[in-house]
């Protein structure tokens, strides 16, 4: 916590010298310039990820030109993100008149955003801040020596106030960039580089009144009108409590959520500042207006409440601004539609994003907008933590490009989508440009992948795919956690020839357990090649493993031009709504007898989606269960908690009803049962994932010998109590025969698992390479291919819970770990017999 309750005696001091030295980081204010009187008023306006929305610049400049005449004194912030991932009017004339309206609205200072950077460092110090006559400000950038690379802040005199305005941008650039554009820049904590200049500016005894921060970074979720929005972001956490008590209002960026609201001034009791976000695309102008405190007090208080105004709304001011920046945005808007205008393809439904409950509903069976779509190139559902239609198309269009262009090679090819990439809908409506219904322009394609990326293809082995399917759930190069990411998962789209199951609840690197190309298992030792764009062969988008691929190679098509090729050839193209992965998590069923699995991420939350009424499991000559899928609660008791948020929680729980009775006795060991997984209504959802069965002694006792069921034991039977460890398991050893699972520290059987040393090798794809999870459970077959797995009791929470005469104690309901099936079902020993037990088919990568 930073408290300094003698900064606000010196606001107004002079220190000539030392402020002289200052003059590299910011425009000092003249000597003996007059400082904001008591009772002053000062209107504080910003938005944020503006991203080139020529469309929208009008509507914003008319608020901006509003709340300047109802304010004698306003200044006008930008967050970040001006340019870059923009809208086509925009992005085909490389973001030149975006920065041209900007400086006619007269913004004051901005944040750079990550985007600033994506067409490299250069292009953003040699072209972006020559143009823009504000300053660009990033006060946590640095070279290799440590030094600032931009302008750290700016103080802007108006009508005798002089306000302090400081800029940082997201840490996470090293992610969403490509890692040539930023080769050399450090890019370092964005409040602590914001607290160390309002120290330098006391230091040296610079001139100023109020202070802002402007941060290109922002909270996790949005929040209503007046309150502190959801969150699950550290950093925004910290930019909250931690940022320097003395800075007067905070304008956040990035995360693309709206908030405006009041928080507690870290140190200072009772006092608040505003926190801002607007949203993107110019579909906000934030407001805030402060006023100066009487007599000793020269805290500056809010007077007028924080608050966003919609730029939708119908606005009639009328100024010079208004009409210069709608001559420049519309001047734009008219040269970009003559090459936008030109057919593409045709579409037979909307192709979306991911909406989430806070923008969409099923209605009638139907997922549909909460409010009705006015803005066609603006308005998305951009959920990144669910797979989508969009996501489907365009991973698909990938891999048909690279096949159609006779560029594939022997190996089979696998599109793959980051949802970040994704900038806009193909809307099956007619745009205001009047193209007709289902018709798709060159300015719509372009509009949903606008970056410009070249498309790549280059060969990464099978369990190097595995592990790119695990770094869906971010982390640093090293393997840490991304503990500042505002999205911890990023939900990646794969190619319509790949399936696979993970368990969200697992730990790290052990969630997916069953990949399938062409619905066969995938080899972990084979060869695959991966095509999607460029900047996610460099490390972005945390994509570590991919960086790893051999024999990368340009296709030289941009991937616009490589799905408007594909939206060629497909016309009429229909939204795909079928979930192409499935969230498993294996509980403890009603009784021994019947397990269940928890079944989710099935609904596709795209606008036009069926909603999912139930799922089906089948299991071939072993059964076909089903149950209603809809809003289940998570276990409050889950050791692993999702990290996937499900539209409302639905999941459907499918209980395998005397599953253990079904399996005969005398079915062999490591018998695969593959259980196919059907949504309702037909989606084209049908994932398949193995299990296999383990027989650790006889029939389980309540099963006939036809197969009905008895009343399991301790329902009035005097069944014994006592403790002991399943049959063929020893006391702190493995579980399982030594015959069948491996003895001592081998995780599995020697001639297909490996020896135990080989487990948790770092080597991708090698023959050493199983692990050992922090469930106990072995993972050293290959993935998906069938080898079975042992389990170790060390960290086991279930093999290590003792069995009674009336099954195991004390199991987890819900949360349980997909990999460690084999340890609840091993543990599931009935009075007088072993147990035949289901298993994940879990391999090794």
């Amino acid at each position: 916590m930073r408290v300094h309750p003698a900064r606000r005696a010196v606001r107004g001091a002079t220190v000539g010298l030392g402020a002289a030295a200052l003059a590299v980081s910011g425009a000092l204010v003249p000597m003996g310039a007059v400082a904001a009187e008591p009772g002053q008023q000062i209107t504080l306006t910003g938005f944020n990820d503006f991203h080139g929305a020529l469309g929208g610049a009008s509507a914003l400049a008319c608020q901006v030109e509003t709340v300047r005449a109802e304010s004698d004194t306003s200044f006008l912030f930008s967050a970040g993100d001006n340019v870059g991932g923009s809208a086509f009017e925009s992005a085909v004339q490389n973001d030149e008149p975006t920065i041209d309206v900007l400086n006619a609205l007269g913004v004051d200072a901005t944040a750079i955003g990550n985007h600033e950077y994506d067409q490299g460092q250069d292009d953003l110090f040699e072209r972006i801040e020559p143009r823009t006559e504000f300053a660009d400000l990033a006060a946590n950038v640095y070279d290799a020596e440590g030094e600032r690379v931009h302008q750290a802040y700016e103080i802007i005199e108006r009508d005798g106030v002089k306000v302090a305005v400081i800029g940082a941008v997201t840490t996470k650039t090293v992610g969403k960039v490509s890692p040539a554009a930023i080769e050399g820049l450090e890019f370092g904590d964005p409040v602590d580089a914001v607290n160390d200049v309002m120290d330098e500016l006391e230091a040296e005894g610079v001139e100023y009144d109020a202070a802002v921060a402007l941060y290109h970074e922002g909270a996790s979720g949005s929040g209503e009108p007046g309150a502190a929005p959801s969150n699950s972001d550290p950093i925004f956490e910290k930019i909250v409590s931690e940022t320097d008590p003395e800075v007067d209002a905070i304008f956040n960026g990035d995360s693309h959520r709206t908030y405006a609201y009041q928080a507690p001034v870290p140190g200072q009791d009772g006092e608040t500042r505003p926190i801002l976000q607007t949203g993107s695309s110019a579909a906000n102008l934030g407001t805030v207006t402060l006023q100066r405190g009487e007599g000793e007090d020269t805290d500056w208080d809010v007077a007028v409440e924080p608050a966003l105004r919609p730029t939708g709304e119908e606005c009639t001011t009328s100024t010079d601004v208004t009409t210069e920046v709608t001559s420049i945005a519309q001047t734009a808007i008219d040269e970009a539609a003559v090459v936008g205008a030109e057919p593409v393809g045709s579409i037979a439904g909307d192709i979306t994003t991911s909406w989430d409950d806070s923008k969409a509903s099923y209605t009638d069976g139907v997922r549909v907008a909460n409010d009705p779509v006015t803005n066609q190139a603006t308005t998305k559902g951009d959920n990144r933590f669910r797979h989508s239609a969009a996501g489907n198309m365009l991973a698909d269009s990938m891999k048909w490009y690279l096949e159609d262009a006779g560029l594939d090679g022997e190996n089979e090819v696998i599109g793959f989508m980051n949802p970040g990439g994704i900038r806009a809908e193909l809307w099956d409506a007619s745009s205001p440009t009047g193209e007709g219904d289902g018709v798709v322009t060159y300015a719509e394609a372009n509009g949903m992948v606008p970056f410009g990326n070249t498309l790549n293809s280059g060969e990464v082995s099978g369990a190097q795919f595995a592990q790119m399917l695990e770094e869906q759930w971010q982390r640093t190069a090293d393997g840490g956690g991304v503990d500042e990411g505002d999205e911890s998962f990023l939900a990646f789209s794969v190619s319509e020839n790949v399936e696979y199951a993970f368990d969200s609840s697992a730990p790290q690197d052990e969630r997916v357990f069953d990949v399938r190309v062409n619905g066969e298992p995938i080899d972990p030792e084979g060869t695959y090649t991966i095509v999607t764009a460029s900047f996610l062969f460099e490390g972005g988008d945390n994509m570590w493993a991919l960086s790893e691929a051999q024999d990368v190679r340009d296709t030289g098509v941009l991937d616009r031009d490589a799905f408007i090729s594909y939206l060629e050839a497909n016309p009429e193209l229909e939204p795909d709504y079928s979930q192409r992965q499935i969230d498993v998590q294996f509980l403890e069923g009603d009784d021994e007898r019947s397990p269940t699995l928890r079944l989710s991420g099935l609904e596709s939350q795209s606008l036009g989606a069926p909603e999912i009424t139930s799922v089906t499991v089948d299991a071939g000559e072993y059964g076909t269960f089903e149950a209603p899928y809809g809003p289940v609660e998570a276990a409050a008791d889950a050791e692993q908690p999702s990290t996937i948020a499900a539209s409302d929680g639905l999941a459907a729980e499918v209980t395998l009803t005397d599953w253990y009775c079904e399996v005969p006795a005398d079915t062999p060991e490591g018998t695969v049962v593959p259980l196919t997984i059907t949504a309702v209504p037909e989606t084209g959802t049908e994932i398949v994932f193995d299990t296999y069965t383990e027989i650790t002694g006889g029939a389980p006792e309540g099963c006939d010998d036809d197969g009905s069921t008895t009343p399991p034991p301790g329902d009035g039977d005097d069944g014994d109590d006592t403790t002991t460890p399943p049959p063929g398991v020893d006391e702190g050893d493995d579980q399982g025969s030594d015959d069948d699972q491996g003895a001592g520290d081998d995780q599995g059987a020697g001639d297909d698992q490996g020896a135990g040393d080989d487990q948790g090798s770092d080597d991708q794809g090698a023959d050493d390479q199983g692990s050992e999870d922090s469930q106990g459970t072995s993972t050293g077959g290959s993935t998906g291919a069938g080898a079975s797995s042992g389990s170790s009791t060390t960290g086991d929470p279930v093999g290590d819970a003792p069995t009674t005469a009336d099954g195991p104690s004390d199991l987890a309901r819900t949360g349980t770990n997909a990999g460690v099936l084999a340890a609840i079902a091993g543990a599931l020993t009935l009075t007088g017999a072993g147990a035949i037990a289901l298993r994940h088919r879990v391999g090794r990568r």
